[in-house]
């Protein structure tokens, strides 16, 4: 198992879910001022459900993170030390 890539998606997995939680508040930060209450209940329930999906998808994220670290520290990286060539 190559734990260093783990690692790797692990980290990248990471920023992703910094990134769904910026959009998330970057989405419920705007205040969309419709001016009819119509088309506001539409726009303001958008807003809802895309930051529904955003959550969804952070949570997916967080589990796989987990079990991403679950899976590396079972198997820990061995360093034997540097490559050893025999001289002639």
């Amino acid at each position: 198992m190559d734990t260093q890539a783990l690692a790797a998606v692990g980290a990248d997995l990471g920023e992703v879910g910094q990134g769904l939680a910026g959009a998330e508040d970057d989405l419920l930060s705007c205040l969309v001022v419709m001016g009819e209450p119509d088309p506001q209940r539409a726009v303001d329930a958008w807003v809802d459900q895309v930051a529904d999906v955003l959550r969804a998808v952070d949570e997916v994220v967080a589990q796989h993170r987990s079990t991403i670290a679950r899976s590396a520290a079972r198997h820990p990286v061995v360093d034997d030390g540097p490559v050893r060539t025999e001289q002639r």
